[in-house]
């Protein structure tokens, strides 16, 4: 709370952040019950989350934009298209146009999301940048904590139409909120020089040759493809295993967010914790709270057991944040957060794919619980790599040890 009250533009992007991230939660939570309402198949939800996980495939390209563009400028864009995309799909098209329009605003928040990660830098000092990361992803949790309970809440109040409607409000609210912010970066001044494909092709290049960067990449994909699997699952472990509502899905949707949220604040308040362990923790955590959502015998066990599941990752996320600031230099930040959430989101798609066919042919159940043990298979695969010794930390500000 003290950073926040100093840092006025650290403020604000965190009040652009949660404003957007909230409606966002809804949205997709409105638009998985409905397609699971409309389409009634796990391979159809596995294609809408398919559809909205691709375009994040290219995060090198994207993050080879955000290194030459005002990052500010950048942000206010993707906010308004998001907004648009979502006033369309409160207009229910038919499934094709939801899926195109859903990998639109994917596409856009794709750029916004390593922009975000790029911009804190400027905004604080570099001893305070763990704790600046940890109230990131605070707001960044909220998507998954309040969110879908809200999501939830509109849909059995007001129908699928209201709650993708509040979203694209929220996109238009968040950008307003950024055209507030007084601090922003601009472009590199040799970018005309080089190509977005020749930058990108120079970033994947420095990810692959710097260990940190390498061993976040590659854990991220397989932890992700394990448990995205989870995201197919939990609407049909709710409603049809253990037989609860739009609001119970939204519950326990919601409650690996408050996970999530708990493990960030926590992180905040103690920024002098080693990221190494604390994200080997994360994967670890995340890995038993799927297997035990599996086991869960009640709507209740569902929740509590989910919500340590986003405990792991929220503990994940803000490590692996920190450990890429430490080791990247400052003019390659963009094309590794844009890398590694491309890493994550490309087991994402994995998980998408294969999903909603392996959930027909098993139960949701079986899903969390093998998801859970290839977590942490993936989890101790990475133990050396992050416990063998420290990492020098890369040249600029932007591999200072923060």
């Amino acid at each position: 709370m003290a950073l926040l009250r100093r840092r006025r533009d650290l403020r604000t992007l965190t009040g652009a952040l949660t404003l957007s991230y909230i409606g966002s939660g809804a949205g997709v939570t409105a638009l998985v019950l409905y397609v699971q309402s409309t389409q009634g198949t796990g391979v159809a939800v596995g294609a809408l989350l398919l559809a909205e996980t691709l375009p994040r495939l290219f995060g090198s390209l994207a993050g080879a934009l955000v290194d030459r563009t005002d990052l500010r400028r950048l942000m206010i864009r993707c906010d308004m298209g998001s907004a648009a995309a979502f006033v369309l799909l409160a207009l229910l098209p038919p499934f094709a146009i939801i899926l195109a329009l859903g990998a639109i605003a994917s596409a856009l928040q794709a750029m916004y999301s390593p922009a975000r990660s790029t911009l804190l830098p400027e905004l604080v000092d570099p001893d305070e940048l763990p704790t600046a990361y940890a109230i990131e992803n605070t707001a960044f949790n909220l998507q998954v904590a309040i969110g879908p309970i809200v999501g939830g809440v509109l849909v059995a109040a007001g129908g699928t139409s209201l709650a993708l409607a509040v979203d694209a409000a929220t996109f238009a609210g968040a950008a307003l909120v950024i055209s507030r912010l007084r601090t922003t970066r601009a472009g590199r001044q040799d970018a005309g020089r080089t190509t977005i494909v020749a930058d990108a092709r120079e970033g994947l290049t420095y990810a692959l040759r710097n260990p940190i960067a390498r061993v976040i990449t590659f854990t991220m994909i397989a932890v992700v493809a394990f448990l995205g699997v989870d995201e197919v699952a939990l609407p049909f472990l709710v409603r049809d295993t253990l037989g609860g509502g739009p609001v119970a899905y939204g519950l326990a949707f919601g409650a690996f967010g408050v996970g999530m949220l708990g493990a960030s604040l926590y992180l905040a308040f103690r920024p002098g914790r080693a990221p190494g362990p604390i994200y080997l923790a994360g994967v670890a955590t995340g890995g038993v709270g799927a297997i035990a959502t599996g086991l869960a015998p009640s709507l209740g066990a569902v929740v509590a057991f989910y919500g340590t599941a986003g405990v792991g990752n929220g503990l994940d996320n803000v490590a692996s944040n920190t450990l890429i600031q430490r080791h990247v230099p400052r003019e390659m930040l963009g094309r590794v957060f844009g890398l590694v959430a491309s890493a994550a989101y490309g087991g994402g798609a994995i998980a998408a794919l294969v999903g909603g066919f392996y959930l027909d042919a098993t139960s949701a159940r079986t899903v969390f619980i093998t998801g859970g043990i290839g977590a942490l298979i993936a989890f101790a695969l990475a133990i050396r790599p992050l416990t063998s010794g420290p990492i020098a930390p890369a040249s600029g500000r932007g591999g200072e040890d923060g």
